[in-house]
């Protein structure tokens, strides 16, 4: 999107803001890895090198501030997420390192809930070189959670996100309309 996406707005407020509002409902301390975006957060640094990396040097913070429970991660890019499914999605993580909803049947690893132990073996997994969520997924015990699981907390549509300008639009139209049915926005 040729922007940094936390400072997208949506319904005059910024996606990071959105998300960072969500999360402070079911989840403390809560961090933002790059841009504070007006979220308020204490901030840690992006190193721009993937999405593991990233995670890594938020739990990292987290971890340095006394935090040694399971860590929720949720991408700035899904306005619409909501608190319900975040407090789902970490109650469902158990004895699971990972648990994450699955929408289109695609893994939505970017809003999901990590043990320590996920933590530790993506710090490992970065030292050896990787960069991309997928890698700690591929090493870990992943509990998915189907649709018919999570959206009995929220709509299907709190995990749009937001990749392209068309994706911005169809959060912007759904948010016009009221849209909560949780049809996947045309792409």
């Amino acid at each position: 999107m040729r922007r940094d996406k936390a400072t997208i707005e949506v319904g005059g407020i910024p996606l990071a803001v959105r998300v960072a509002r969500a999360l402070a409902q079911v989840a403390y301390p809560v961090l933002a890895v790059g841009n504070e975006a007006e979220t308020g957060l204490p901030v840690v640094d992006d190193p721009r090198e993937g999405p593991l990396v990233a995670f890594v040097a938020g739990a990292a913070e987290l971890r340095a501030r006394g935090h040694d429970g399971p860590i929720l991660l949720v991408a700035c890019d899904l306005p619409l997420i909501e608190a319900a499914l975040l407090e789902f999605v970490a109650g469902s993580l158990g004895d699971a390192d990972v648990a994450l909803p699955v929408l289109d049947d695609r893994d939505q690893q970017l809003c999901a809930c990590y043990s320590q132990r996920a933590a530790v073996r993506a710090a490992e997994l970065v030292a050896e070189g990787a960069r991309a969520m997928r890698d700690l997924l591929d090493v870990v015990e992943v509990r998915r959670l189907g649709e018919g699981q999570w959206t009995k907390a929220a709509p299907a549509i709190v995990l749009w996100d937001v990749d392209d300008p068309e994706d911005l639009e169809a959060i912007r139209r759904s948010q016009t309309l009221g849209e909560t049915d949780g049809r996947s926005p045309d792409r």
